[in-house]
């Protein structure tokens, strides 16, 4: 039985709430509410071009999208929202706003309404922006090196990580980084904010075997009488590698054998017992660089006994199978010859 809408007289199989589909759609439009400006109303940092949204300041444009998308009250189902271009430019603009669905279930097919919003940009100057102009330094990493000294391929390997971190963040400019200063004992990277200074410290710490601490110093108010604070970030890299001779606290000896980034293997030369740190454990000891007597002694075997020669001395390894005519480390300490049987040279 064919129906007759109500309002533009049409003949129709049924009607949806008593009217036509297109008298329904008109009645009954996907948007029941639009945003006025002052909900659209964003601080855009003049240099950088970051936008301050729920009081943190971002360079996605894309979140004042979400926002538009967040406030406009639908009705129906919807399967599409399209927020058109917004320019980075002060004042006011118009943006278009595509909306996509079905005002009623009962609606034969899905459709699109276009409607417009406006957005207001308000120009202000970002906190890393204004501390890079006044030369502000809000943030310090240190560097230090503790074992061996840091090289020119340390300095470098260093400003690699922090270009690398810059490259990726999108939440403040690339010029946060004021200075990497070289120290006698490493490197201090001075920088204006304390996300991206948390970022490079990280990204140093998992790149070195390394220590890490933080530290806040109070160093003004601002305005409104909010302390503000200068973050330290000390990171001490324990900078050995396998080979290496050292002391622990004055007492003990240990030739390194291997270095992780979390943990450090040792041999203690006096009780040959192999031994193993953590990095935070032994950057928390005093650690002196030794410089001793090391070389390859060849393993010779007699009867059923194995011997290393070196320098015209031998050393009785006792029953220890040993490849003859190879190679083992020794070191020489107090006149004696210790093999480090952990590094052992095949000589076919």
């Amino acid at each position: 039985m064919r129906r007759i809408c109500p309002v533009c007289g049409r003949e129709v199989d049924r009607l949806i709430n008593g009217l036509c589909e297109e008298c329904f759609r008109k009645s009954n439009p996907l948007v029941r509410d639009l945003p006025r400006i002052d909900r659209l109303t964003f601080r855009v940092c003049a240099i950088c071009g970051s936008v301050l949204y729920k009081g943190r300041w971002t360079r996605r444009i894309d979140v004042i999208r979400k926002h538009i998308s967040d406030l406009i009250k639908t009705r129906g189902v919807i399967t599409r929202v399209e927020i058109g271009d917004i320019e980075l430019e002060e004042g006011e603009q118009e943006v278009e706003v595509k909306i996509c669905g079905k005002a009623s279930e009962k609606l034969s097919e899905e459709y699109c309404e276009t409607y417009r919003v406006y957005v207001k940009l308000v120009p202000d100057i970002c906190p890393t922006c204004r501390s890079i102009a006044m030369g502000k330094e809000r943030a310090l990493i240190q560097v230090r090196y503790v074992g061996e000294k840091h090289t020119k391929e340390d300095l470098l390997l260093v400003r690699h990580i922090v270009s690398q971190v810059l490259a990726k963040s999108d939440e403040v400019q690339r010029g946060a980084v004021i200075d990497i200063e070289e120290t006698g004992s490493g490197f201090d990277i001075k920088l204006t904010n304390n996300t991206i200074a948390k970022a490079i410290a990280a990204a140093i710490h998992r790149a070195f075997p390394s220590r890490i601490i933080e530290s806040h110093k109070l160093i003004g108010m601002d305005r409104s009488g909010k302390p503000i604070t200068r973050l330290t970030i000390s990171i001490h890299v324990l900078n050995l590698k396998k080979g290496d001779i050292i002391t622990l606290d004055g007492k003990d000896i240990y030739y390194v054998l291997a270095v992780s980034r979390n943990s450090i293997y040792l041999k203690n030369l006096e009780t040959r017992e192999n031994v193993r740190m953590s990095i935070g454990e032994i950057l928390k000891k005093d650690i002196r660089k030794m410089s001793i007597e090391t070389g390859y002694g060849k393993i010779v075997k007699e009867k059923d006994r194995t011997y290393v020669e070196y320098s015209g001395r031998v050393v009785d390894m006792g029953s220890r199978d040993l490849p003859e005519g190879s190679l083992i480390k020794v070191v020489i300490l107090n006149n004696k010859i210790i093999p480090i049987d952990e590094e052992i040279i095949i000589v076919e």
